[in-house]
Formats: C-alpha cells, sequence, structure tokens
C-alpha cells in the first residue's frame, strides 16, 4: 500500500515537472511566482500558528527588562540626585537658576 502510493506521487512529481519544462517562458514565470506566493502564505500561517508562544515570552521577557532599566534609572537619579523640581518629566537642578553673566 505504502510503495504504491509512494510510487503514484514520484510519477505525479515527474509528470507535473515535465509539463513545467514544456510550458513557455513567460507562463514558467508566472507559476513559478504563484507557487511562490502560495509558499509565503502557507509558511505565514504556519508560523502564525506555531510562534504565538514565542512571541508571548518575548514580550513577556521585553516587559521585564523595560521595568529592570526604568527601575535601575530611578535608583540610580535617586542616589545622585542635585536639588532641583521636577516640570513634567523634565528634571531641572537648582544649579540651573545661577544668574547669567553678561558678556
Amino acid at each position: 500500500m505504502l510503495n504504491t502510493v509512494l510510487a503514484a506521487l514520484g510519477l505525479a512529481t515527474c509528470i507535473a515537472l515535465a509539463v513545467h519544462m514544456a510550458l513557455p517562458d513567460r507562463l514558467r514565470r508566472r507559476v513559478d511566482a504563484a507557487f511562490a506566493r502560495l509558499g509565503d502564505t502557507l509558511r505565514a500561517q504556519i508560523d502564525r500558528a506555531t510562534g504565538w508562544r514565542r512571541r508571548q515570552r518575548q514580550t513577556r521577557a521585553a516587559a521585564l527588562e523595560a521595568e529592570r532599566v526604568i527601575r535601575r534609572a530611578r535608583e540610580s537619579a535617586q542616589s545622585g540626585r542635585v536639588e532641583g523640581e521636577w516640570d513634567g518629566n523634565v528634571y531641572r537642578p537648582k544649579s540651573f537658576e545661577k544668574p547669567k553673566k553678561p558678556h
């Protein structure tokens, strides 16, 4: 049974390749492009079906890394902070309020 199926698949492949070689050049290029589009679509569907878990892990890892970076920035800002005030999300140290020297 398996031998018959494999032989039939091999024969069908040989016939398809022979027909493909007999096609005119323009039509052969169109058929090749259509099969390439079909392959890309199938590959995208498989990636979409199997890649959701990987994307979920990457999203979680990116969120954790962002939290670590924010925490590290806040801690370094707290340890070496000079006197100043926050204006929205901009920190303005009091040392910037020195009078300007006229030139």
